[in-house]
């Protein structure tokens, strides 16, 4: 119980160091460094950006601009990645863990799996990937995914500007929601697996019957 209290307290000192480290980075470069850090993390950023326009470092529209713009180059070039190194990164023990989950979500959701993977923890790059792999249209991929980018960053955004005293608290509540999205999906679609496979069994059985 007292190391579960220690582990916890390092992690949130180490955070709030990293938050830090990140804030001081946007404040001395502006909006190039909140550029080039959300083409990298494309979740904490904007709540950081929010939290610096409310204390009035950065100027909201240009900083959204810049958020959004960012993060969809950030997704664009795993994209590209996944199309030109298709073979090579199927390889990868990474992609051998994520790339089946992700499959599973898109044979669900389809093209919606690009804004759900920024919602759902550990998915995105992977989705990003899998569609460049599946040789998806560029311009499809940008109009689905330069959406996604802008409603993500405009509401982080909006909660880092409203709460800018807690942007620590934000950026593990966001982290934890992401994770909790994914533990649902992964519920949800083992249920629906299950219930399909019954039904077939008990329609299999009467087709017998009969």
């Amino acid at each position: 119980m007292l190391s579960s209290l220690v582990t916890k307290r390092r992690q949130a000192v180490a955070l709030q160091r990293q938050v830090r480290a990140l804030e001081m980075f946007l404040i001395r470069y502006g909006l190039l460094a909140v550029f080039l850090a959300a083409v990298v993390e494309a979740d904490v950023v904007p709540v950081l950006a929010g939290a610096l326009d409310h204390i009035g470092y950065l100027n909201g529209v240009l900083a959204l601009m810049f958020l959004t713009s960012g993060a969809l180059v950030g997704d664009c070039l795993w994209f590209l990645a996944g199309r030109r190194y298709s073979t090579r990164i199927q390889s990868k023990r990474i992609y051998l863990r994520l790339g089946p989950v992700v499959e599973r979500l898109t044979s669900r959701f389809g093209l919606w799996q690009i804004p759900a993977s920024h919602l759902i923890y550990g998915t995105r790059v992977a989705t990003m990937l899998l569609f460049g792999i599946r040789r998806l249209t560029i311009s499809k991929f940008v109009v689905a995914d330069g959406f996604a980018c802008l409603a993500i960053s405009t509401t982080l955004f909006a909660l880092g500007f409203v709460l800018s005293a807690s942007t620590t608290q934000i950026i593990g509540h966001v982290k934890r929601i992401e994770l909790f999205m994914l533990c649902v999906i992964l519920v949800l679609g083992l249920t629906f697996h299950l219930v399909s496979r019954i039904t077939r069994t008990r329609f299999a059985g009467s087709a017998e019957e009969q």
